[in-house]
């Protein structure tokens, strides 16, 4: 990314990337689990992200950077086991890839900053947009609302500690995503990720 104005999102945030060494910096305030989610495209297990259950009003931000990426008035319970968002806070805040890996090909999004991993994007969701936007909940920095959004990035913020819930896997994989997957609807947990296509 260049320092040009056009780096300014529709949101008023800047967009420019965090430089090498801004981002080390940024990387290095990360748990391992954040890393290996952020940072190798990692998926964390269904049902076991601390953001999953939060139902405060608010916004979820990206972890490494703190760009602000969806608002949880459009967030919606798509029985995956991960956050699910049916619109974003700024369409310029997302980045979209072609992903191939794990045996299916599938839309990645990433943060539009610093081009974190953050979950995969499929066309399932519920009016009125018609788009799940599947999120890691490690990927995810919560704040409630009334809490202030930095517009630029916060190099020295503290590290954040992930928070886990029970891990509930449901007895039967909802009709719609197993059809969009041509999954088979069983509750086996280890093959859940695979099913879900989610992450």
């Amino acid at each position: 990314m260049s320092d040009s104005p056009a780096e300014i999102s529709g949101s008023g945030f800047p967009l420019t990337a965090p430089s090498s060494s801004q981002l080390q910096q940024l990387v290095e305030k990360l748990t391992p689990e954040q890393h290996h989610v952020t940072q190798k495209s990692g998926t964390e297990a269904p049902f076991c992200g601390g953001h999953l259950a939060e139902k405060s009003a608010g916004v979820y931000g990206c972890v490494v950077c703190r760009l602000p990426l969806f608002r949880s008035s459009d967030k919606f319970d798509s029985g995956t086991g991960w956050p699910s968002f049916f619109d974003t806070y700024d369409a310029q805040h997302v980045t979209r890839k072609s992903d191939a890996s794990g045996g299916m090909v599938r839309t990645e999004i990433t943060c539009g900053r610093c081009d974190a991993h953050l979950g995969h994007e499929f066309s399932d969701g519920p009016p009125p947009t018609g788009i799940r936007h599947c999120l890691n909940s490690l990927a995810l920095h919560f704040w409630a609302e009334g809490e202030a959004i930095p517009l630029e990035i916060p190099l020295e913020i503290p590290r954040e500690i992930p928070r886990e819930i029970p891990r509930e896997i449901p007895r039967e994989i909802p009709r719609a995503i197993s059809d969009a997957t041509d999954a088979p609807a069983t509750p086996d947990a280890d093959l859940a990720i695979a099913w879900f296509g989610g992450g």
